[in-house]
């Protein structure tokens, strides 16, 4: 199909039928015209907030509070990207972990999670953890974060439900992440897709020697992953894994760590 063909097939769609005439595309490549005005400025602004700002909007609500502009209660108390302590961007070693209310720490202090338990005079940590999110989150949180030419960081992902994603209803607004899987005809050939083309990004992207992944559920295959989080313990809403569970799961990931500094050894050793 030519130009002239393809041109002369969007003038007929319905779209460019609201033109007065069509001298107003000349010049104008016809498949950015329909591509534009396909996503409406509805979808583009939704989309968007809630992408780049971590903001919902909703038109309609049964709680007036919710109505309009709101940002996503990600957190129980407050972000914990700050460790209190171990917080010295020059230190040698930057551990970033990511996942849902598990990496988090709800209802546990910030200095009993796995994370802070990380932490020493060498080494800074960074809790991304946001409460209800999937690994789509975690995956643009890591993006956010991550420094390609760095020997430093270490990516610490703790994956969530299989089934959370972000996604929108016809309405634009996003359902709770634990719900998808209920409220959609997402069958277990694309929760796994999902899984693996996300996993195999990173790993691509970010190199699988600087990431750790784990675990707590045994829906996905062991073998994509490092180490397991084990609930020994719960918190008061028994649900998340208590101090215990989070101390027994950073014992273990100090040791695979040890191991990845020996990779990192041969990094320095090379540059």
């Amino acid at each position: 199909m030519n130009f002239d063909d393809l041109k002369s097939m969007i003038l007929n769609t319905k779209r460019l039928r609201k033109s007065k005439n069509a001298s107003e595309l000349k010049g104008v490549n016809p498949t950015s015209l329909l591509f534009k005005d396909y996503f409406t400025e509805k979808v583009l602004n939704y989309t968007n907030k809630y992408y780049y700002e971590d903001i919902q909007i909703r038109e309609e609500a049964d709680d007036p509070a919710y109505l309009g502009e709101r940002k996503l209660w990600l957190h129980q108390f407050e972000d914990r990207e700050i460790d209190p302590k171990y917080n010295d961007i020059n230190a040698p070693l930057q551990i970033h972990t990511f996942g849902c209310s598990w990496t988090y720490g709800w209802d546990i202090p910030q200095e009993q999670t796995f994370t802070h338990l990380l932490g020493d005079e060498n080494t800074s940590v960074h809790n991304y953890g946001a409460g209800g999110t999937g690994l789509d989150f975690a995956v643009k949180t890591l993006s956010e974060v991550y420094i390609p030419e760095s020997t430093r960081q270490i990516f610490i992902i703790t994956m969530p439900h299989f089934f959370r994603r972000t996604w929108f209803d016809d309405n634009g607004v996003v359902l709770r992440s634990w719900q998808v899987k209920e409220q959609t005809d997402i069958n277990e050939y694309n929760n796994y897709f999902n899984f693996l083309h996300n996993y195999e990004l990173l790993n691509r992207f970010v190199g699988r020697d600087k990431i750790i992944w784990g675990t707590w559920e045994n829906d996905i295959p062991r073998d994509k992953f490092d180490v397991v989080f084990e609930c020994i313990d719960h918190t008061s809403d028994g649900l998340h894994p208590g101090p215990k569970a989070h101390k027994q799961y950073a014992e273990r990931l100090k040791k695979i760590m040890k191991e990845k500094l020996e990779v990192y050894k041969t990094y320095e050793s090379t540059r």
